[in-house]
């Protein structure tokens, strides 16, 4: 990298903690109060539960950038590059110039709020898991844009994804940055362009600061490779064609699908063919195991299958558990219909896995390390994550009423829970990333590709 990537970097503070939702809230009006002439700040909604969301602005220039964090509410990376740079912005003239930054600190404040348990450590698999929160399919903020595609329709954004269609309406930006992260695992990415000369700096960034790139097997099936750990950014058409494809019979592909469309299927109803997105999806925790490409002694299929089979058994726990504590809960709390929802998705999904590895080309090749840690220990962490938000609806409920089936419940799902855990870390480790080194990254990805002269607009880095 250049020594003038190196400088920008080393800017980002040394963070050891993430903040608070109302954290966020303080520092971008402090720096609005504090720079009025540069800075202004507008509501473009509010959440369910009734928290702002808000859009801050700085610059004037013609090329206008857009930048929202946590529309997953456990994903809170790209909020604290969203901190960096509103101090950042204010001091850079030249970041600044001939552009117009548009930061949208928290799309999702309630599920945030959910999270913050964990914000200031101990950053562990076991405490992240204990205090751990991701919404069910249709209150993401990402993933319930509307859609119609064949049979698929979906019309029912919540209120957290209308602020961010209003943002994205009034701002037709020229370059979106939806800041996600992973958990577990390795550094990839995903632009909507393919963006070659930026490919080299993508894979020197991570590993300029002693993090893995994911080498395995992609996040999702249908996803389009354009450099390793570089794909295409993901679109729900594409998904409902990979479930049209090897869905199960006669099962129509749209009941497959939950929630709506991306944020990045609605710039295309925009007109914004040409918008520039890009995500960096970087974990807390990694292990070498994710970029280890030595054959692993089996082929894609037979590591695929046994991820299936690994899936299946937690699944099992999962439902008996649902089924044994259901006659005890109100269904509608927000843990329990989560859980209750991603429950109903799994059996299709696992059949749609199995009948992709049986019959989808490329699958006699020989699997790498990296796909085998992929399909049975990676996934197996992001698994045990909702199996936790289980355990959190039933301590909720234990906190109101003394319920001895509860309590028994709550204690076998413990046992699983510290089981799969102990696998996860016995295999892959659990290292957790220093949160500079990860806000870095995601910095570092965002001038790469600002600099490559992809982006529309009139300007470059």
């Amino acid at each position: 990298m250049t020594a003038e990537l190196e400088a920008a970097l080393a800017r980002v503070p040394d963070y050891d903690r993430f903040y608070t939702f109302a954290e966020m809230l303080d520092s971008a009006h402090g720096v609005a109060a504090s720079h009025p002439d540069l800075v202004s700040i507008e509501r473009v909604g509010s959440s369910t539960e009734g928290r702002p969301i808000e859009m801050v602005r700085i610059g004037d220039g013609p090329q206008r950038l857009l930048l929202y964090a946590l529309p997953h509410p456990n994903e809170p990376i790209g909020a604290m590059l969203v901190q960096f740079l509103l101090e950042e912005l204010v001091a850079n003239e030249a970041l600044r110039r001939g552009r117009s930054w548009y930061l949208l600190p928290c799309v999702d404040p309630d599920g945030t709020v959910l999270n913050e348990g964990w914000f200031a450590g101990p950053f562990t698999v076991r405490n992240y898991a204990r205090h751990f929160y991701r919404p069910r399919s249709v209150e993401q903020v990402e993933w319930t844009f509307p859609i119609s595609y064949k049979t698929f329709r979906f019309d029912d954004p919540i209120p957290e994804t209308r602020a961010l269609m209003a943002a994205l309406e009034r701002v037709r930006p020229h370059f979106v940055y939806s800041l996600h992260n992973a958990g577990f695992g390795g550094a990839y990415y995903y632009l909507s362009h393919d963006v070659p000369t930026a490919y080299a700096t993508l894979h020197e960034l991570p590993r300029s600061r002693d993090l893995f790139l994911s080498l395995g097997e992609p996040e999702m099936p249908w996803a389009v490779e354009l450099h390793p750990a570089v794909y295409r950014s993901p679109l729900v058409t594409a998904a409902y064609d990979h479930y049209e494809r090897f869905g199960p019979p006669g099962k129509d592909p749209a009941e497959l699908i939950q929630g709506g469309a991306s944020s990045f299927d609605y710039l295309r109803t925009l007109g914004l063919t040409d918008t520039v997105t890009l995500v960096t999806e970087l974990p807390y925790f990694q292990s070498a195991a994710i970029q280890d490409t030595r054959p692993a002694g089996m082929t894609r299929r037979e590591v695929v299958l046994a991820g299936v089979a690994k899936a299946a058994e937690l699944v099992a726990v999962l439902k008996r558990a649902l089924e044994r504590v259901r006659p005890h809960v109100d269904p509608t709390e927000r843990f329990f219909r989560t859980v209750d929802s991603f429950a109903a998705y799994f059996d299709t999904h696992l059949e749609t896995q199995r009948r992709w590895a049986e019959t989808a080309e490329g699958m006699d090749e020989p699997a790498t390390v990296a796909q085998r840690a992929d399909e049975l220990y990676v996934r197996t962490f992001y698994r045990l994550l909702i199996v936790s938000m289980l355990r959190r609806s039933i301590e909720s409920h234990l906190r109101a009423i003394d319920n001895p089936s509860l309590s028994d419940a709550l204690a076998d799902l413990e046992e699983h829970l510290d089981r799969w855990a102990d696998e996860v870390e016995t295999n892959l480790g659990s290292s957790a990333i220093p949160i500079k080194r990860l806000v870095e990254v995601q910095y570092g990805a965002m001038l790469a590709v600002l600099g490559s002269g992809v982006v529309p607009g009139g300007t470059e880095a």
